[in-house]
């Protein structure tokens, strides 16, 4: 973080430098301190500035006053407003594109709740994450049998991680950690069925079927090319109704999934402390491997601001993706958004 001083700010502060280092030199000579009204404001000014973002004299340290080996206990509610963009498909219904921004999902939230903590001594830490949201949305498939499908859906997840500081400064510091995030996900979709597409349906099928074994049908039976024209074709409308009919009532109509899985993950986080006020954290961890999910990522970066040496707000940019296809549940989904905490440090 830069800051930029007008000309005449630096002047001032240069001039203020160069005289409290010649009555910093006279002090030293006769031990007599300066007297106080010979300082004025845009001196304590000048100081304040040096020493708080220019060169801080003492940047705020994750817990501060702590003594660096003892327990340190660090609580983040926050709120996360993601996108959903991927597919999700739930038992033999069809597979769904989401195509969801953030305010969509705000509109599908019923309700949630999201929390961070972490405890540390010294080096080592224990990180937990977790939150709870329950959604309910509607919307067309792209399959043409159904014309609306609505879905309500309750995900959870709770990651717990151990945690070890390769890097500690005051100005920064660095951690790697390993752990699980364990995934819940319960899905219940039900679908209207569309007619219309089923009719199509069926009629593709028995077009299909007319092209192929008419012409033996003729062949082995000459009488047929006698039969009017009409007749035929409301044989073929009663076939069209009779085969919709029978497609329409194997068709399912609802369908639920409840599932969990726990994915093994390793990541990296770190802060860097700007000026005792302010500060950017980044954090990012890669797991599943097949385990549970085939592959999930999850990736954070925030700028933040100390109201207090024990009050904190961060807010940036969180992102994850799952790709889970196991247990008659599909879920292959990109989460993106925005993300918001406050920091209760003690």
């Amino acid at each position: 973080m830069r800051i930029i001083l007008s000309k005449s700010s630096q002047y001032v502060c240069l001039a203020l430098a160069a005289a409290t280092l010649f009555q910093s030199s006279a002090r030293s000579q006769t031990n007599t301190p300066a007297p106080a009204a010979n300082r004025g404001f845009a001196h304590d000014v000048c100081l304040w500035v040096e020493d708080t973002a220019i060169r801080p004299k003492q940047p705020f340290e994750l817990v501060p006053g702590k003594d660096a080996n003892g327990w340190a206990f660090v609580i983040e509610p926050y709120g996360w407003s993601p996108g959903l963009y991927g597919k999700v498909g739930v038992g033999r219904l069809p597979v769904g594109n989401a195509n969801l921004s953030p305010i969509d999902i705000l509109k599908t939230l019923n309700w949630g709740a999201f929390l961070r903590g972490e405890v540390r001594k010294g080096r080592w830490g224990v990180l937990a994450d977790g939150f709870y949201a329950k959604f309910s949305t509607s919307g067309n498939p792209q399959d043409s049998l159904y014309k609306s499908l609505s879905a309500e859906s309750q995900q959870s997840m709770v990651s717990l991680a151990l945690a070890y500081r390769v890097l500690s400064d005051k100005r920064f510091y660095g951690d790697i950690y390993a752990g699980g995030r364990f995934n819940y996900l319960g899905a219940s979709v039900s679908g209207q069925v569309n007619r219309q597409g089923v009719e199509e349906l069926s009629q593709r099928l028995i077009n299909t079927a007319a092209v192929r074994f008419a012409p033996g049908l003729l062949a082995k039976y000459p009488g047929l090319q006698s039969i009017p024209a009409s007749t035929w074709q409301n044989a073929k409308a009663a076939a069209v109704r009779e085969l919709s009919d029978r497609i329409e009532e194997k068709l399912p109509t609802s369908a639920a999934s409840d599932c969990w899985w726990i994915d093994p993950i390793i990541g990296l986080r770190g802060q860097v402390n700007f000026t005792r006020w302010l500060f950017a954290a980044g954090q990012a961890d890669v797991g599943g491997f097949g385990v549970g999910s085939q592959i999930t990522w999850n990736m954070q970066a925030t700028l933040g601001v100390n109201f207090s040496r024990n009050i904190a707000l961060e807010t940036g940019y969180r992102y994850m993706y799952i790709d889970y296809d196991r247990d008659n549940l599909l879920y292959n989904v990109n989460m993106p958004g925005i993300f918001t905490g406050l920091i209760f440090k003690f």
